[in-house]
């Protein structure tokens, strides 16, 4: 007998099984049709990816200096031609390969890339019109002519994360993880379907980009390098904004390609050495540091009286004025003894004030520690030497910033910086925040502080003394009175280091612009450039006067 309850379930079950199936396969057909086709596509795409976007890193007024340059990727699809030859020997001229190592890459007949530098996009295609090429221009991250390279840093070609300078301090906000590529329909072998075409596809548009905006002034900063690149083969210069401690340049000296670094780091140069956080021996420009410890204290007055033979005997040995090693300078006042950097006449004073008033006036302008900016990158701390017991030898050393003394240019910067603001020490900085594409901030990393260090009175007598230098001392050279005058200080540090059988004595000048009215402060380091009156002195006032007139 037909048990029809039964029949009647299963009749049941089936229909919601069949209804089931149905609408399974209409929303496959048409609700998900869209996405399972893209994804069908994504098996089957040859995608290379051109490059890796990172946030830019800006000057102070939104100017890049990442990305600002060009670089032309050529795409061949190989089984879209009958024969290499001619295209081979075209890509062997622009790319740098040899037109046998061009074959054997196309002849595996998988789509390539070729990245081409240093030629314009309508040259390259004018080239290549086959059909199995694709031309695409693209930024590079760092280009031919890039600034402030040893601000910026660079980043690892294996992982795209940043290695050093900014690009390692914010490597966090910078690092965006999108990329450019192009994706190809490919067969099982991964060679492109013919008529299946090819796309580009930029996902950094899927989201806007986080960036650095930095004090440096980018215009600044060009007159800087290029003013060094034509006189200074090592060394470094900083430039501040007087007025709110800004760093508005910086630049270090030998310059490296931060797109080649693996060659730097195998050089025996020191092409990655930031010389502007490196710690040198410093010389005369340490007199500043004492001459604002004898006015303090009193121990002298501008007005007093030296009587320089040229030289000065101390302990039984014999120390001697440099430039006037014979007749000496005769009767001179502070005033001259700072101008002509009279050693015999500091040795003197350094004898009367004592080691403990120099060591602590080196501290307080903060010499032998890190210049805080607010930013993590490297720099050393120099060394000032604070011995409990000392001979009156190692006073007359440190006297004339000789001996132990070792002293970052950021630091003296940041002196100086601190004489011309009347003796109040500007928290100096290098960025200013982490922002969006059209600078709105997302992050303030910008500080201000101000420290008094020195009397008013003692930074205005010093500043005297300092145009004075250039007026009739040593900083001759760095003159510049049409354009307002310079306040500075020329040092010649010698190092105890031989070069070719002669001592290694690094050149020095330090000072700020316009004297009346104090905008910028600058130092001028060139490694065993010899003497700071004639190696560093003439290459500040250069680059003094470019930057006055930059902004009239």
């Amino acid at each position: 007998m037909i048990n029809f309850n039964r029949l009647r379930g299963i009749a049941i079950i089936i229909t919601i099984l069949v209804i089931i199936i149905i609408g399974r396969l209409a929303n496959l057909q048409i609700i998900q049709n869209e996405e399972l086709s893209r994804q069908a596509v994504k098996q089957r795409a040859v995608e290379t990816t051109l490059k890796e976007f990172r946030g830019n890193i800006y000057d102070r007024n939104m100017i890049p200096f990442t990305d600002t340059e060009d670089r032309i990727y050529i795409i061949v699809i190989p089984n879209l031609f009958k024969s290499f030859d001619e295209i081979s020997t075209a890509l062997s001229e622009l790319s740098g390969y040899k037109k046998s190592q061009v074959l054997e890459i196309l002849e595996d007949r998988k789509p390539v890339t070729f990245v081409i530098d240093n030629y314009k996009e309508r040259d390259v295609e004018s080239r290549f019109q086959y059909p199995g090429v694709k031309i695409i221009s693209s930024s590079k991250r760092y280009g031919d002519h890039s600034l402030a390279r040893h601000v910026i840093g660079y980043i690892s070609d294996k992982d795209q994360i940043g290695d050093a300078g900014i690009e390692k301090a914010f490597n966090e906000e910078l690092h965006i993880q999108k990329s450019q590529s192009i994706a190809m329909i490919g067969d099982a072998m991964k060679q492109s379907i013919p008529g299946l075409g090819y796309r580009v596809t930029n996902t950094h548009y899927d989201t806007s980009h986080i960036g650095v905006k930095l004090t440096l002034d980018y215009h600044i900063q060009k007159i800087v390098e290029d003013v060094m690149d034509e006189n200074i083969s090592e060394g470094a210069v900083i430039v501040t904004d007087i007025a709110t401690g800004d760093i508005l340049a910086l630049a270090s000296r030998p310059n490296y390609l931060q797109s080649n670094i693996e060659n730097h780091i195998q050089s025996s140069g020191s092409e990655l050495v930031n010389k502007a956080f490196s710690a040198y021996d410093l010389g005369s420009i340490f007199k500043i540091i004492v001459t604002a410890a004898a006015l303090e204290t009193r121990t002298v007055t501008p007005q007093t009286l030296f009587n320089c033979t040229g030289k000065i005997m101390v302990d039984g040995k014999e120390f001697r004025c440099s430039l006037k090693e014979e007749e000496g300078h005769g009767e001179i006042d502070f005033i001259q003894a700072f101008a002509y950097s009279c050693n015999a006449s500091f040795i003197d004073i350094g004898l009367k004030l004592g080691y403990k008033p120099i060591v602590n006036m080196a501290r307080r302008f903060g010499f032998g520690t890190d210049v805080d900016l607010s930013v993590d990158l490297v720099q050393k701390q120099g060394y000032i030497p604070d011995n409990m017991y000392v001979s009156s030898r190692e006073i007359a050393n440190i006297s004339i910033g000789q001996g132990e003394i070792l002293v970052t240019p950021l630091q003296v910067v940041d002196m100086i910086t601190t004489i011309a603001n009347d003796g109040v020490r500007k928290r100096l900085n290098i960025v200013e925040a982490v922002v969006s594409d059209n600078g709105d901030v997302k992050r303030e990393v910008y500080r201000k502080d101000n420290t008094r260090i020195i009397n008013a009175d003692i930074a205005k007598e010093i500043q005297k003394m300092m145009h004075q230098v250039t007026i009739s001392g040593t900083g001759y050279r760095a003159n510049m009175e049409e354009y307002g005058g310079i306040a500075g200080k020329t040092g010649s540090a010698e190092t105890g280091w031989a070069v070719e059988g002669e001592t290694k004595v690094h050149a020095w000048f330090a000072g700020y612009f316009p004297v009346d009215n104090p905008q910028y402060a600058m130092v001028v380091f060139v490694e065993n450039g010899r003497w700071g009156g004639t190696a560093a002195a003439p290459v500040f006032k250069d680059m003094a006067e470019q930057i006055i007139k930059l902004n009239r």
